[in-house]
């Protein structure tokens, strides 16, 4: 986005001058499949495989935020949430807004679901039991300022759906997908507090990681087949083991 210099430190912007010396066609080729055609074909289908230059196409994108900053993402977001929740009163339908992905700025872009502060401010800008939070354990445990067994106890009353993935998340901001039992998610603990305090939430496995093959079917990041199969594998032993603890009430 252009400006978005102004967003990053003197040391970022000095490790990039350098990626810039060495990094190949190819891997500069892979970047931009990876985090443009992708990203942007998978979520809207703005930009497509075997588009000609797609870098163009998301900076055309990119363009349509000039002078949105958080403050007037922020109120975009009340506005179009104050407007439907007519609707969803009068047909019973829960809205649950998804945490940003990762939860920090990215190309700069505002960010405005990322945190603790950022829930309780939608929440509470538009204080109706239908707007509600679509907890992602993934998103949220991708940023190290989140605790996602703190946010569950806190937001369990106004959550309506619950995405079940984990990650790992290392200095720099950097992070990666783990094993649904294990990582920052703490997918467990989870699944044992909504389930005392909002019993009957929908829940779903999110990601899955790439094994037997997968990495050579083309799945958009997250999606593939064997990964997401032991995945839900996983989560169906943690749902058993909350199960049986309700049953013979055990408490932790």
């Amino acid at each position: 986005r252009e400006g978005a210099e102004k967003d990053y430190t003197e040391e970022e912007l000095h490790k990039v001058t350098q990626l810039d010396k060495v990094i190949t066609e190819t891997e500069k080729d892979n970047l931009i499949d990876t985090i443009i055609v992708k990203t942007q074909g998978f979520v809207n289908g703005n930009i497509k495989e075997g588009d000609k230059n797609p870098v163009a196409i998301f900076k055309r994108l990119l363009g349509l935020y000039k002078d949105i900053d958080r403050d007037a993402l922020r109120e975009n977001m009340c506005y179009f949430l104050s407007a439907i929740m007519p609707v969803c009163d009068e047909y019973g339908i829960n809205m649950c807004v998804h945490p940003d992905d990762p939860p920090f700025q990215v190309l700069g872009l505002p960010r405005i679901v990322t945190n603790e502060e950022d829930i309780a401010w939608f929440l509470n800008a538009v204080d109706n039991p239908h707007n509600g939070l679509t907890f992602c354990a993934g998103s949220l445990s991708a940023g190290a300022h989140n605790d996602t067994r703190e946010l569950a106890k806190k937001f369990a009353g106004r959550t309506h759906f619950v995405h079940l993935r984990s990650t790992e998340a290392m200095p720099g901001g950097n992070f990666i997908e783990s094993s649904h039992l294990l990582g920052r998610g703490h997918l467990i603990d989870l699944i044992r507090i909504f389930e005392k305090e909002n019993p009957g939430l929908p829940m779903r496995v999110d990601h899955g990681r790439m094994m037997l093959g997968d990495e050579d079917k083309g799945y958009n990041a997250g999606y593939s087949f064997h990964g997401r199969m032991l995945a839900l594998a996983q989560v169906e032993g943690m749902m058993a083991v909350v199960d049986d603890e309700k049953q013979h009430k055990i408490e932790f």
